[in-house]
């Protein structure tokens, strides 16, 4: 029996951009091929800004707050549309899609510790995508693996895996996304996959330009290639608990929050620390693995600063997800068309080496499509 099949995968991050959409077939274990995408960047929206903020108030203590209900119906709202626009614009997609992978949007993630379990909340529903357009959907991909006592993230790098057996490279691999939180993968031949996050990504530097300008993010990275980085402040938030735990760990995005810290800095020099802090973070991950290549997927590789920092820390070859043929934009969309087919399938997600599950771990559940009565 084939597996084989055409998935849609949807991804909102923490940095709050916009919803993916991705088409990939696959059966949960090769990559057969890439089909349409696209993003829809009606972020942030309001209320789910004000999830985000109600939940680092709440922090999983308590009942849960009210907005939550508002702000998922808007998550929905944005994944919808998200669908109905790769079909409207792929009409021949509407029979092919047999199965949905719907990460949601995370609006708290607390990662486990020696003295408290983890917990992690995505926001999103699989009964709502599956019922409006009738094809199962898989949603809810971080929570098994949290309650096993695993960090629940990064789940990405067992596709990241895959992606390197489609582009045939081998060597000592090091991929990178850079998102609101930054995470590496690290790949050696057959060797068991390693990966972590690795601490702050665009996040910080997003928040820094909100609040100094009325851009949402730096645009291209001008703003910290204008500036100086302060490596006293940037060697001061190294020494943050998060940085002494070992592979695997994970990360809220505010939990890298210091712009307290930056109040007598000027936009610039803002904007080169807070980009400085962010490669130095992946570097410290990447030293003791010695990567020949780097691989660098999500926002950040659109950050020339970014970039140029992150290659003047490793000694490998960096280069973009698009200098190895992927999609840089479509990637994280299609991991989780990816880990919906093993899901479905009872393949696991995650690791003892990725997210430090004390086994492999499936995850996910499934949503049927409704019954629709029919009449005699």
């Amino acid at each position: 029996m084939s597996h084989r099949q055409k998935i849609i995968g949807l991804m909102s991050g923490t940095s709050l951009d916009g919803v993916d959409a991705a088409v990939l077939d696959t059966d949960g274990e090769s990559i057969f091929g890439f089909g349409p995408s696209l993003t829809i960047s009606q972020y942030p929206d309001p209320a789910i800004e004000g999830a985000i903020a109600a939940a680092l108030k709440w922090r999983f203590n308590g009942p849960a707050p009210n907005i939550f209900s508002k702000a998922e119906a808007a998550v929905h709202a944005l994944h919808i549309r998200a669908i109905e626009k790769l079909y409207a614009d792929n009409p021949a997609l509407k029979g092919d899609v047999t199965l949905i992978g719907f990460h949601g949007q995370t609006i708290l993630h607390r990662p486990a510790t020696q003295t408290q379990k983890g917990a992690t909340l995505q926001l999103g529903k699989g009964r709502v995508l599956a019922e409006k357009f009738g094809v199962p959907c898989v949603f809810d991909f971080r929570s098994a693996d949290v309650a096993a006592g695993g960090q629940g993230a990064p789940l990405a790098p067992i596709y990241h895996q895959a992606l390197c057996r489609y582009s045939a490279l081998t060597g000592r691999i090091a991929v990178v996304n850079i998102g609101g939180v930054s995470n590496v993968t690290l790949i050696d031949g057959d060797a068991p996959l390693r990966a972590s996050d690795s601490g702050p990504g665009n996040g910080p530097l997003d928040s820094w330009v909100r609040l100094k300008t009325k851009a949402a993010y730096d645009k291209g990275g001008k703003l910290s290639l204008a500036g100086a980085p302060d490596f006293s402040r940037i060697d001061n938030w190294l020494r943050a608990q998060f940085f002494a735990r070992p592979m695997p760990r994970s990360a809220d995005r505010y939990d890298f929050d210091v712009l307290a810290d930056m109040r007598d800095m000027n936009l610039e020099d803002g904007a080169a620390t807070l980009a400085s802090f962010t490669a130095e973070a992946i570097a410290c991950d990447l030293r003791a693995f010695n990567p020949s290549k780097i691989i660098v997927c999500g926002g950040g590789r659109l950050n020339p600063a970014m970039m140029n920092m992150l290659a003047c820390h490793i000694s490998g070859e960096v280069l973009t997800a698009e200098d190895v043929g992927w999609d840089g934009d479509a990637l994280e969309a299609q991991a989780f068309a990816y880990l919906a087919a093993r899901s479905r399938r009872g393949l696991p997600l995650s690791f003892p080496g990725t997210t430090g599950a004390p086994m492999d771990m499936g995850g996910g559940l499934l949503a049927p499509p409704k019954l629709r009565n029919h009449v005699r």
